[in-house]
């Protein structure tokens, strides 16, 4: 068993060690997603490290939006959202 799990990891690393990061960061280094183009108080990045790391709360999608869209600066900035799109009409 010690021994599968060593390979295992030797195996990984030898992984680890073959990606090319300074290729990886030129191709996708330009790329964004809508996240990063968010207000940092919203984005959701917060609420999944504390659900998936610290809580190891694995959670489907649907679940884990609704507890985002509780989060009461999410709530804010959506309503705004939402009366600057209805302003515009």
């Amino acid at each position: 068993m010690l021994r599968q799990i060593m390979y295992s990891a030797e195996k990984f690393e030898r992984f680890l060690e073959s990606v090319n990061l300074h290729a990886y960061r030129e191709q996708y280094r330009p790329i964004k997603i809508v996240e990063m183009d968010l207000p940092k108080e919203i984005q959701a990045i917060v609420l999944l490290y504390k659900v998936y790391w610290d809580e190891k709360r694995f959670l489907e999608y649907e679940v884990f939006y609704k507890e985002y869209s509780r989060v009461p600066s999410f709530r804010a900035e959506e309503r705004r959202r939402l009366d600057e799109c209805y302003c515009e009409l």
